[in-house]
């Protein structure tokens, strides 16, 4: 069984990372992979994607439980999450446990076939312990039908559950990084990137003011 976190990475920081590590431990999940996705053309992109990736991979190079997933950014586009997941299947054979937070819960009505995402893998939906729980209910009466609160379910079904799974504490998002990064905040970006992540920032010189 294997773990995805997706996600932007930019950059890659521990608010990602270490709530989903916990998580995944508490599941039973020796290795996690972080999956870059593609950033829509229309979107406003702060660095290439080679350099996302990059991140990534130094990143994953400082914890052995942690791998380079880039799948999503092989595969052509349009990119469409249940369109991933399924190249994932049919090339690992294996369950595939997906990593959202219960923000993207909230929204997952909006993905493309979001219905069919259980037939690729678990969801499992990671929340703060103070964080308020409350999905849409046009969502409720499919997350009834589909959580469970038994991890040995997670093991011995290939797909198809919802897990909700309370993880550490999160003050600081990808915006605010990039900020503290424009304003050489020294304090907050060691506090919140790996040094191999903010060295290769700061040798790349990314997210400075153009």
């Amino acid at each position: 069984m294997s773990a995805i976190l997706g996600g932007t990475f930019n950059p890659p920081h521990h608010g990602h990372i270490t709530p989903a590590l916990e998580v995944a431990t508490h599941l039973g999940i020796k290795k996690l992979g972080l999956m870059p996705c593609k950033i829509a053309p229309h979107k406003p992109v702060q660095v290439e994607q080679k350099h996302r990736v990059n991140m990534v991979k130094v990143l994953c190079e400082t914890d052995q439980r942690l791998y380079p997933e880039l799948i999503e950014l092989e595969l052509p586009s349009p990119s469409y999450t249940v369109k991933t997941l399924k190249a994932l299947k049919q090339r690992d054979k294996h369950t595939i446990c997906f990593f959202i937070g219960a923000d993207s819960l909230y929204t997952l009505h909006k993905w493309y076939v979001w219905e069919t995402l259980l037939d690729y893998c678990h969801i499992v939906v990671m929340r703060r312990d103070d964080q308020q729980y409350s999905p849409p209910d046009h969502i409720l009466p499919w997350l009834e039908a589909h959580t469970t609160t038994d991890v040995n379910t997670l093991h011995t079904a290939e797909n198809g559950y919802v897990y909700l799974a309370n993880s550490g504490l999160v003050t600081v998002s990808s915006t605010e990084l990039r900020t503290k990064i424009q304003h050489e905040d020294d304090d907050n970006m060691q506090q919140w990137l790996s040094q191999p992540v903010l060295d290769y920032i700061r040798h790349h010189k990314l997210y400075k003011k153009k």
